[in-house]
């Protein structure tokens, strides 16, 4: 089987990840092109091929796929499908975005990613986000506590897509004046810079917002650090905006309880989100469209 994954931006390294995780533990032979390595914020991400660099060649790899996986975009360089392709489209963003209706009609099967917000906004499959805990590790940290926030959104709490961005800064700026410790807000950084400075932290904020998670949880997993989200489950710290100053307190107080929390991340990541064992749930996925 021969697939080709195709993702107009970066989609903060998202396609890249499972890409990597199919080259590593599958026998699939898979590309991956990209539109775009960046974001104009100063996000870069790491790529396979770039559309640019392909000199035409798109289509060739276009018409060798027998399985053409869409990321969020149908895009206008895609010449159409010969010879019995099938075509998978996963749908990642909320809100809803670009052309994503014409993605729909041309898909012969339809994915999201396999997180709450968007198995409710879609109302279809997910497939797993990918992040290697054997590539990404924990490092030895500084003994002072480091609190890091990376939201890649500044919305406002309401929209689908908020971090809260407003109220956590506040309420970071209140925590260092009330202990010792570092806040670290990652943003328009390239990746991996991004990953290197959410080793160094000891608690990591995610979407404390709309009951959603995102890469950063399962980032945060693989470096053993205690996750806040809004999410009441195992291994997550569950936080809401109203509940956050008090339990960063409560975390800086007890070193205990954010060790326990730190542990049981690592912990679940290495079980229960091995891209070894996830990344099949691709493989079903790319095995039910051929049969269509």
């Amino acid at each position: 089987m021969r697939v080709l994954m195709y993702s107009r931006t970066p989609l903060a390294a998202a396609p890249w990840s499972i890409w990597r995780a199919l080259r590593k533990y599958t026998d699939i032979k898979v590309d991956l092109v990209n539109e775009r390595d960046r974001y104009r914020d100063g996000r870069i991400f790491p790529h396979h091929l770039m559309l640019h660099d392909l000199n035409g060649n798109a289509s060739r790899l276009f018409r060798q796929a027998d399985i053409i996986h869409f990321h969020n975009y149908l895009p206008g360089t895609f010449p159409g499908r010969t010879r019995g392709q099938k075509i998978l489209a996963q749908f990642h963003s909320l809100p809803r975005l670009g052309n994503w209706e014409a993605l729909w009609s041309a898909a012969d099967i339809h994915y999201t990613i396999d997180q709450p917000g968007q198995i409710a906004e879609y109302k279809i499959p997910g497939l797993p986000n990918i992040i290697d805990p054997d590539e990404l590790r924990p490092i030895r940290r500084e003994p002072k506590i480091r609190i890091g926030f990376a939201p890649t959104s500044r919305t406002h709490i309401g929209r689908p897509d908020s971090k809260a961005y407003h109220e956590v800064v506040k309420i970071l700026d209140r925590i260092k004046g009330a202990r010792d410790v570092d806040v670290d807000l990652i943003e328009g950084v390239p990746y991996f810079d991004n990953l290197r400075r959410k080793q160094r932290c000891h608690i990591l904020i995610d979407d404390i917002v709309t009951g959603n998670w995102h890469r950063t949880s399962l980032e945060g997993f693989c470096i053993g650090a205690a996750v806040l989200a809004r999410v009441n489950k195992i291994p997550f710290c569950f936080t809401t905006p109203r509940t956050l100053e008090d339990r960063l307190i409560s975390l800086i107080d007890d070193q205990v309880t954010l060790e326990d929390f730190q542990r049981r991340g690592r912990e679940w990541i290495l079980k229960k989100w091995h891209p070894i064992e996830k990344i099949q749930e691709y493989i079903r996925a790319y095995e039910a469209a051929g049969e269509l």
